[in-house]
């Protein structure tokens, strides 16, 4: 989520308003989680019926804007986390809170390790902390700082799907793919690659993988209206996907310069073979075709809903 709605946020809270609402769909699709605001909700996809949430951590309730949520791989571990400074673990089977951690400043993102084993999120001033799921409990409640991106606002956290590394994005347009060490409680000190091409603020990450591509390749979305296709490991860009000018949302200024809708949300179908992207000012999504053997991202179609229908 990008620094204009954290700035937001803070305006909102004054005049009672909420921040945007999240969306997160299990590996599985088992279940639905949505957060507005402070409240989240989980719904069964399978029984068709909202669940009920148990905090067993000892710890508070949120009481302010969720800013991050996410799933892990396997789906048995869920984040929560926001303005309130609170970072919470659920197991999803049965949905319980098993450990709330307390952050030093408001929380931008989180992700979970592909093993389930770690918990990792980043903070308004631009530090990556760790936390355990596994241990006693004053373990789980404790975080340790991983490493820091020099006072920018971090955007978005992703774990790659081989648990090699845990890619950040930030407000200055960069991408810093770390090594995730075997013990990061010590800290991540060695930097695999940086992507960097990105005009604008980075806004969201999310690796796509096919069973030919097991590793994965990163995709971003940014303020500069583009969605790019990276290899973590060089960071070479494979691709740039002009989504904004594609989907007709691109206007002059009158000064000579484009303004740009910034990407908002990027999400993969389970193939890997079809990415959703939000953008600012389309009430809808834009299509895109990945092709992971040619490295290339191509817009398929711009899905327009009816604005007659309520969207949050």
């Amino acid at each position: 989520m990008e620094e204009t709605l954290i700035e937001e946020g803070e305006s909102n809270r004054e005049g009672g308003e909420v921040s945007p609402a999240l969306i997160a769909v299990h590996p599985l699709e088992k279940s639905l989680a949505v957060s507005i605001g402070s409240e989240l909700r989980v719904f069964d996809l399978i029984e068709d019926c909202s669940i009920s949430l148990v905090d067993d951590s000892g710890g508070p309730l949120h009481s302010d804007s969720i800013r991050a949520i996410c799933f892990g791989a396997n789906g048995k571990l869920f984040a929560s986390a926001g303005d309130d400074k609170l970072v919470k673990v659920w197991t999803t089977n049965p949905w319980r809170c098993i450990s709330t951690v307390i952050a030093e400043k408001r929380v931008s993102a989180v992700a979970i390790s592909h093993d389930g084993l770690f918990v990792s999120f980043a903070d308004k001033f631009g530090v990556v902390w760790v936390t355990g799921t596994d241990g006693d409990h004053e373990a789980k409640e404790k975080a340790s700082p991983l490493f820091g991106h020099y006072c920018s606002i971090i955007t978005s956290l992703e774990f790659s799907p081989d648990g090699r590394f845990i890619v950040s994005a930030d407000r200055d347009f960069k991408i810093r793919v770390t090594v995730f060490p075997k013990n990061p409680f010590s800290g991540a000190h060695e930097i695999q690659s940086f992507c960097l091409g990105h005009t604008e603020f980075v806004s969201c990450l999310s690796f796509v993988c096919t069973q030919e591509h097991p590793q994965g390749f990163l995709l971003s979305g940014s303020g500069d209206s583009t969605v790019r296709l990276w290899d973590v490991r060089s960071g070479s860009l494979l691709d740039t996907c002009e989504v904004g000018s594609e989907a007709g949302l691109s206007e002059c200024d009158g000064k000579e310069e484009n303004v740009c809708p910034a990407i908002t949300d990027i999400c993969t179908s389970a193939d890997g073979s079809i990415v959703a992207v939000g953008i600012q000012s389309l009430h809808g999504v834009v299509l895109l075709s990945c092709d992971l053997s040619a490295r290339t991202l191509s817009v398929i179609k711009v899905m327009h809903l009816d604005p007659s229908i309520p969207s949050s």
